[in-house]
């Protein structure tokens, strides 16, 4: 019988080591948390020990960053570095000795360490700049734990970007290098504060900025062991998450006391800066986050001996006033770092699928959309590379994962509460303008930039943004280039683009090909269909026999990838209808292509959110390929190809395509009649498609949503606020039915696309005001 979750958690909890020690000082921020329920014993590494990369593959969106090297490049202080094995009484013994007879002046140490950290931090940006030879070069010529850091930031963007194993185990073994390099520099830090001297920061305990280092590597480590194709290694990374959790918790809470403490001594009326909401009125939307240890936040004043530096001028106007910049470097990095690494971490928590939110309660994690935003936006007020990452974070959420998003606030009901469940339109161009002014080398805002131009229903200019300028010299982000350029020409309808850029794909990047070929096999299909509809006799016998090659070829490719210990959901999805194709083709006796029912394309759209993207004439194009006239099969077998959770699929498929239209009533006839009023079970079993009824339930509440934002003309005050709650209720209960679910092929996609509407929903009656 297969082990519990519980039962992996506790064994992991039995041979995962606890973490590293520091110096046993009372200024030190690795606090020990109080025991909670999923803390049942004091010593587990539970209780020392939440999710980016987890979230964005469990929803199969990738967010994130950039890629490879030879190991020759990795310095050779890495290379040669011993990783130290050695258990807890080891390094109590460490710090029992004392510290090392020297002769190293300790200001002049301290001194080099803030060199090191502006020389790294310089060299990380150009990885952002697409300058990645550079940046190795000028992170070879250090040998700080920050050098490293950098250096091994690199191989983690390659990793994550390209989901390639090689670059992932790569990235791993340099994060576990880092990670004890920054260890020592931590009790190295602390034993000099000891002794007297100053710390490297005015606002953090001695160590600080090594234990954000830490907490920065165990959070990639974190990522790439969710992307690792064990279970046990996701689990372990769910451990490191915590720990890192709780890191960042106890630094957030020590700034909160320091600014505290500061403005009981000065008096809070000599601040220097004040709440930004409160001093930049009509210019900026921008609040303080709430950091989970308080409501309030740390940061609403500064006190007045705090330096401020000039206003950067390659910031928006608009992005200075989130949050404050600080004039020692070290506090600058540690502040913009926590709240971008905290930042991540409560977003995405808050935005786990259903099943997997279930998984992750059991080991206590809780995200906070809200605050997580804020804090990405405090950190990247930041020019350096911690705010580029949030930044990243921020327009990737926007674009890429509200891009999913159905049921988001209202034009109408938009303000400020508003921003983590839809896109502040003016400030992400801003944030745009500012990134690219920053790094405007990099490609990954080119990309932004189409994404945007596709979510305002503009995709020929979307797709001629892509197809513009220099390519990145990384073939991570070139591969994201391509993938998107694909993904918006099949929307626009343009099948040899659509077939051009998904075959790219398979020659940059490994991670799915089985998806790329079904892909190029769908636009073939439709070039095939279109054809014979045009009666091109030759065109259609080439583009039929394209089809059948790299549709089978789709399902030959479909088998290798695990993710957590299981089929990609996309590429079982696609190995299945391959087999359903080729039974049906011998149960009919009809060549490959011709047993294909409803339009392959058209369901990928649907499955990618297409209609967010598409205007008046790709719909008119998307509903024309649905029609049973299409289809190539002999005309007395047509009927066999229209079964039920055929017509189910293409109903969700055309309602998505109505709802695009406003075309509501049309849209919830049409489900009502082709797949809710049918028995489920119809839709299940064998090579079913089971996603179709909780795809069209969701599909009901998002009908609903639309009507909310949109009651008859006429209705007074009552009136309307009456419709608006009906409606409302339609699309709770819908969404609620449809987040119950049982297990089904696509439950990971739709179930961030339920979680996030659930959101808007909890937002929406708060801002009204009415009672659950």
């Amino acid at each position: 019988m297969r082990a519990s979750l519980a039962d992996n958690v506790s064994r992991l909890q039995a041979l995962q080591p606890p973490p590293p020690n520091v110096a046993p000082s009372a200024n030190t921020t690795l606090i020990q948390p109080q025991p909670s329920q999923t803390d049942q014993k004091p010593d587990s590494p539970l209780a020392s020990s939440p999710v980016s990369g987890a979230a964005v593959r469990s929803g199969q969106c990738m967010v994130v960053l950039f890629g490879l090297g030879a190991y020759s490049n990795i310095p050779a202080h890495i290379q040669q570095q011993h990783i130290r094995t050695s258990g807890v009484m080891s390094r109590l013994a460490s710090w029992f000795a004392g510290p090392k007879a020297d002769d190293v002046d300790p200001q002049a140490e301290l001194a080099a360490e803030r060199d090191n950290l502006a020389e790294a931090m310089r060299a990380t940006n150009l990885i952002i700049n697409d300058d990645i030879d550079t940046a190795e070069t000028e992170l070879r010529k250090g040998s700080s734990t920050y050098h490293e850091l950098g250096t091994t930031l690199v191989f983690f963007m390659k990793a994550i970007l390209g989901f390639e194993k090689e670059n992932i185990n790569r990235a791993a073994a340099l994060l576990a290098q880092c990670e004890t390099r920054a260890w020592d520099d931590l009790r190295r830090a602390q034993r000099r504060a000891a002794g007297g001297h100053a710390a490297g920061g005015d606002i953090y305990p001695p160590g600080t900025e090594y234990e954000l280092v830490v907490t920065q590597t165990q959070l990639m480590s974190a990522v790439l062991g969710v992307l690792n194709e064990s279970v046990m290694e996701a689990m372990k990374s769910f451990l490191k998450l915590r720990r890192a959790y709780i890191t960042l918790d106890a630094i957030m809470t020590k700034e909160k006391d320091y600014f505290q403490k500061q403005r009981a001594r000065k008096g809070s009326s000599s601040a220097a800066v004040a709440s930004p909401r409160a001093s930049t009125e009509g210019k900026a939307v921008f609040s303080e986050a709430p950091t989970p240890v308080s409501s309030n936040s740390s940061l609403e004043a500064l006190p007045a001996g705090t330096e401020k530096l000039p206003t950067p001028a390659n910031t928006a106007p608009a992005l200075q006033d989130i949050d404050v910049e600080l004039a020692n470097p070290i506090d600058a990095f540690i502040h913009s770092g926590v709240n971008m690494c905290m930042g991540i971490l409560m977003l995405m928590m808050s935005m786990m699928p259903p099943a997997f939110a279930r998984i992750l309660s059991i080991v206590g994690f809780v995200g906070d959309r809200e605050a997580g935003i804020r804090m990405l936006w405090r950190s990247v007020a930041h020019p350096n590379a911690n705010g580029a990452f949030a930044g990243i974070m921020l327009l990737n959420f926007y674009h890429s994962m509200l891009g999913l998003v159905d049921i988001q606030p209202h034009e109408a009901d938009f303000d400020e509460s508003a921003e983590p469940y839809g896109t502040p339109q003016h400030k992400v161009a801003e944030l745009l303008a500012t990134m690219r002014e920053r790094f405007p080398q990099s490609r990954m805002w080119l990309i932004e930039e189409a994404k945007g131009l596709a979510s305002r229903r503009d995709l020929p200019a979307a797709i001629s943004a892509l197809e513009s300028g220099t390519q990145s010299k990384m073939k991570q982000v070139t591969a994201i280039n391509q993938f998107t350029l694909a993904l918006f020409s099949m929307s626009a309808h343009d099948w040899p683009r659509m077939r051009k850029y998904f075959l790219h794909c398979v020659e940059v990047n490994t991670w799915s090909a089985g998806l790329y070929y079904y892909m190029a096999g769908a636009a073939s299909l439709e070039l095939y269909r279109d054809a014979v509809a045009r009666g091109d006799a030759a065109a259609a016998a080439t583009e039929k026999k394209t089809a059948e090659k790299y549709l089978r070829q789709s399902g030959e490719t479909s088998t290798k990838k695990r993710f957590l210990a299981r089929q990609l959901p996309f590429e079982a999805f696609v190995q299945r209808k391959v087999h359903k194709w080729e039974a049906r083709r011998k149960a009919l006796g009809v060549d490959f292509v011709d047993a294909v029912s409803v339009s392959p394309a058209v369901e990928m759209m649907f499955a990618w959110s297409g209609p967010k993207w598409m205007g008046a004439a790709e719909f008119a194009k998307a509903e024309a390929c649905l029609a049973w006239s299409r289809l190539t099969v002999p005309a007395e077998k047509l009927e066999k190809l229209q079964e039920r959770d055929e017509l189910g699929v293409r109903a969700v498929c055309l309602a998505s395509i109505l709802r695009g239209s406003n075309r509501l009533d049309e849209a919830k006839a049409l489900l009502k009649e082709e797949v809710l009023s049918h028995d489920r079970n119809l839709f299940k079993g064998g090579q079913k498609e089971d996603y179709v009824v909780p795809a069209a339930v969701h599909e009901v509440a998002a009908i609903a949503w639309a009507e909310c934002g949109q009651p008859p003309a006429g209705l007074d005050a009552a009136a309307t606020e009456a419709y608006e709650k009906d409606k409302f209720k339609v699309c709770e209960e819908n969404l609620e039915k449809a987040r119950a679910w049982e297990a089904y092929v696509l439950d990971a996609r739709m179930g961030m696309r339920i979680q996030c509407g659930l959101a808007t929903l909890a937002w929406y009656r708060k801002k009204k005001g009415w009672v659950a």
